[in-house]
């Protein structure tokens, strides 16, 4: 019914769409299928975005289809004040998968927002204080409050809440702001941290805020030391730690959660997009110690939304019972060790990083100076798909030089193959010609 257009409804289609985004590739995707996804012309392409990390478990996975099929049979709306079967069956099935403590599940539809109610409920239950600390790099959403929480851009107009946030350097080893080597340094990012939380104890700290890997930033991945330093430093000072992990949960790192790869737990779990199998659902964990909302303060109207809902059951139990988790690990082994033998080769390869199928790598001008090669990314990603492969990047925190290979994780082994033979390919040439 509405899977042609013409040329002149592509045009005014695009007119009037109001877009945040910008740098369109001008293609319009009409299907999907597990690691591929297929344009208007029927050209395909290997999806090595998973969709913003939505689809880690492929496009149009038949259990999900079949679950929101037989949802859409009984109903398809369901008010948040009113219980249904899949809201039980999947609290319940989130509280029994969740790392340490966390037990109490809070929904709503899309990660910006979740991420606020987890700021929410640490302002809830920190009272009389009034930051968070936050890492310079790291990416919260596009709501006011988590764009204060986030890189912006120095003029944005959209600064209202920065007042109540300090930012302070993550553990971004390649471009370590002390100018030091890990595990030389001692972690002097993790003491900096907390000697900024003290320097603020008069208006006192609500919580730190962090993702696990920064997705937007740069697929940066931090030392699990530092992660542990993170969490004692949080019960020292006595103030909340909150993981976003939008981009991380449900099998991107190669476990359920990145709390489990990083054996922390914090107080509060952010999680979103590859939950539901390509369906919107985006919510908050917490331990059951902390108080919760009280009536009307976090309730909205698509929060209970039944189709996500069974969708994420049926996601769930995809990991749980496959065998993806424990190949998603084997595939980053294999897929970083090509990358390094790369790197040996082409001098424009600074740095490969990252678990399990969250991969970046980030491309300089330089191996010395480290200047960022900015447009060499963006033209690999160009190049990627014109032969196919639909690479990602990261265009935030001031560089935009790092690019992304984070495919579902059911890309066949023949199309990782694919994957890294088109991504020498672009490489070679960017390099040729740079």
């Amino acid at each position: 019914m509405f899977n042609k257009i013409t040329f002149d409804e592509i045009l005014e289609g695009r007119r009037a769409l109001l877009d945040g985004w910008g740098g369109r590739p001008g293609i319009i995707i009409i299907g999907a299928k597990g690691a591929k996804l297929r344009d208007s012309e029927g050209r395909e392409y290997i999806d090595c975005t998973s969709q913003a990390f939505v689809l880690s478990i492929g496009a149009n996975h038949p259990r999900v289809i079949e679950a929101v099929r037989r949802q859409l049979e009984e109903t398809t709306h369901v008010v948040y004040n009113l219980d249904s079967i899949p809201l039980l069956l999947l609290t319940r099935k989130l509280a029994e998968i969740a790392p340490g403590t966390l037990s109490r599940v809070n929904f709503c539809l899309e990660g910006s927002l979740a991420s606020e109610s987890a700021m929410k409920l640490a302002m809830k239950n920190r009272p009389g204080c009034k930051y968070f600390v936050v890492f310079e790099h790291g990416y919260h959403g596009r709501n006011l409050l988590t764009m204060a929480a986030s890189w912006t851009d120095p003029e944005t107009p959209f600064s209202y809440f920065k007042e109540n946030v300090i930012k302070v350097p993550e553990a971004y080893c390649y471009r370590c702001k002390f100018n030091l080597h890990y595990p030389g340094c001692n972690l002097e990012c993790a003491r900096f941290i907390e000697e900024t939380i003290e320097k603020h104890r008069d208006g006192g700290v609500v919580a730190l805020m962090m993702e696990p890997v920064q997705g937007n930033g740069g697929q940066i991945s931090f030392p699990s030391e530092f992660h542990r330093k993170v969490r004692e430093i949080c019960d020292r000072q006595g103030i909340l730690l909150i993981w976003d992990e939008i981009q991380t949960a449900f099998g991107r790192v190669g476990k359920m959660f990145a709390a489990e790869l990083y054996q922390v737990v914090p107080d509060i779990l952010v999680f979103g997009k590859a939950v539901a199998g390509g369906l919107p659902l985006a919510g908050i964990m917490t331990r059951d110690n902390l108080k919760v909302f009280d009536a009307g303060e976090n309730a909205f109207t698509f929060a209970h939304f039944p189709l996500s809902l069974v969708a994420a059951l049926a996601t769930i139990e995809v990991l749980q019972e496959g065998q993806l988790l424990e190949r998603c690990d084997r595939l980053n082994q294999y897929i970083i060790r090509h990358l390094r033998n790369l790197q040996e080769n082409y001098q424009i390869i600074g740095d490969v990083r990252g678990p399990g199928l969250a991969i970046g790598i980030e491309l300089v001008k330089d191996r010395d100076s480290k200047e960022p090669a900015v447009k060499e990314a963006s033209e690999v990603v160009r190049l990627g798909l014109k032969r196919g492969v639909m690479f990602g990047i990261s265009k935030y925190g001031g560089l935009g030089n790092v690019v992304k290979i984070k495919p579902p994780l059911v890309i066949s082994d023949e199309e990782v193959e694919t994957v890294l033979s088109v991504f020498e390919q672009c490489i070679a040439e960017v390099q040729r010609h740079g």
